[in-house]
């Protein structure tokens, strides 16, 4: 979690600005997640500022105003260096955004409810038992522009005691996130594959940031609205996959894993998948000594945009239980997987095909989940792109010989029984046949067509 911290004077003006459109409008479903007992009067049920932003500010500070009819000004007064004008109160105003990095997940209010008051309470702003006496806030807006789940936390700093100590609240930010990142479940589930509800919510509200940044990011001649549909989708596909790709390795790579039997399938379905893996190596032991699986440690997988751009990733960056040591646990191990990991492994780092070319990943009845997905879905947008042909005869039959091309493709690596021809004629198989398989449900052998 990051950090960012200012200070000012004015918290009409600052409470204008969270529930407001933002420097560029970047602002979206502004609500408030947490505030102290003084402020809940100020605010609906669905968060939004129930009083005017003058009168949110001065219930604000109307502990400051106690502090300063009986003449104790904040002691950051008295550095003239920050103060050079004398000027009671200022910078009594505490401002702090806190923001998981893009790409690192995304949060509920609840959590984030829980999360401000852990910080606050880490940061000596509450007291650790709770209680009254500290007016604050806490507001949340959707992603940024840069893709971050956040929250801004606003804190009167004059109290019913006096004024809280700031005093090197940098260095104490840092270690607040730091211990709470250690701590807090939350950020432990971010750390690792989430294939709950959870991670449906938080796809869902990252992809509608993605929606937002591509429409943001658009600089064609024609207006956003008047590009076709599909070229939006593209469009915010880019954006997602460019974006997000942590989370996204992580679950294929945690499909992968729980589908295989022993750690040879699991490397040939990670690769399948588009990935690099590569073994870290014990110490003291190099390519040529490699003989045994147990020299291997640790792996790393190095996922690639479809423009070029990469990021690898080790097992711990993808979640505590997706170790080499934790994943073993669930796997076979005899002497013939412990061998062929050995060669998996060498052809992976050597960038190979597989050793193994008919493993148990590509027996039609070792189907994971995630395979079954992406093969519905594949046939889905051939069914569509057929739709979309119409009543054209010419681009009709394209769609259909596209479509046997990616049929061949998805039987070559998935070991399907039956596979399909691109290049088979009109006679050997019509071209009405196959829609109205995809349509009957019929995805056995289209040739019965």
């Amino acid at each position: 979690m990051i950090p960012k911290i200012s200070r000012g004077s004015n918290p009409a003006g600052l409470v204008k600005y969270l529930f407001g459109k933002g420097r560029h409008n970047e602002h979206a479903n502004q609500h408030l997640v947490a505030c102290s007992d003084d402020l809940l009067e100020s605010f609906d049920f669905d968060g939004r500022p129930g009083e005017s932003y003058e009168r949110i500010g001065a219930r604000f500070d109307r502990r400051y105003h106690v502090r300063e009819r009986k003449d104790d000004p904040f002691p950051r007064d008295r550095r003239g260096k920050h103060n050079p004008g004398r000027d009671h109160g200022k910078d009594r105003v505490w401002h702090c955004s806190l923001s998981i990095k893009a790409g690192h997940g995304i949060l509920t209010d609840e959590q984030w409810d829980m999360i401000v008051r852990d910080y606050l309470k880490r940061m000596n702003i509450l007291p650790a038992g709770g209680g009254s006496g500290v007016t604050w806030l806490a507001v949340r807006h959707g992603l940024s522009r840069n893709g971050n789940d956040h929250v801004h936390v606003m804190v009167q700093l004059a109290t019913d005691d006096g004024w809280l100590d700031t005093f090197n609240d940098m260095k104490g930010a840092q270690q607040s996130c730091r211990g709470m990142e250690r701590e807090r479940p939350e950020f432990v589930e971010l750390d690792k594959s989430n294939t709950r509800s959870q991670v449906r919510y938080r796809y869902g509200e990252w992809r509608r940031w993605a929606e937002w940044k591509a429409r943001d990011d658009y600089d064609g001649p024609l207006p956003w609205t008047s590009l076709d549909r599909s070229e939006r989708v593209r469009r915010i596909a880019a954006v997602a996959a460019e974006t997000m790709p942590k989370q996204h390795v992580g679950r294929i790579v945690e499909a992968c894993a729980k589908a295989s039997k022993s750690e040879d399938e699991f490397i040939r379905r990670v690769r399948r998948e588009g990935f690099s893996i590569d073994p870290r190596l014990r110490k003291g032991v190099s390519r040529g000594s490699f003989d045994s699986p147990c020299q291997v440690v640790g792996y790393r997988i190095t996922w690639r945009s479809a423009d070029g751009w990469t990021e690898r990733f080790n097992a711990t960056d993808l979640g505590s239980d997706m170790r080499l040591k934790e994943l073993r646990d669930g796997w076979t191990h005899d002497a013939r997987s412990e061998a062929l990991a050995v060669q998996e492994w060498r052809a992976s780092m050597e960038n190979r095909p597989p050793f193994l070319a008919d493993g148990m990943e590509r027996k039609t009845a070792n189907l994971s989940t995630h395979d079954m997905e992406r093969l519905i879905d594949e046939a889905f947008h051939v069914a569509m792109d057929m739709r979309r042909a119409g009543g054209d005869p010419d681009a009709y039959d394209k769609a259909v010989r596209d479509g046997l091309r990616v049929f061949d493709r998805l039987s070559e690596r998935y070991g399907l029984e039956e596979g399909f021809s691109a290049e088979m004629s009109e006679e050997e198989f019509p071209t009405v046949g196959i829609e109205d398989g995809i349509r009957n449900g019929n995805q056995g052998n289209p040739r019965s067509s």
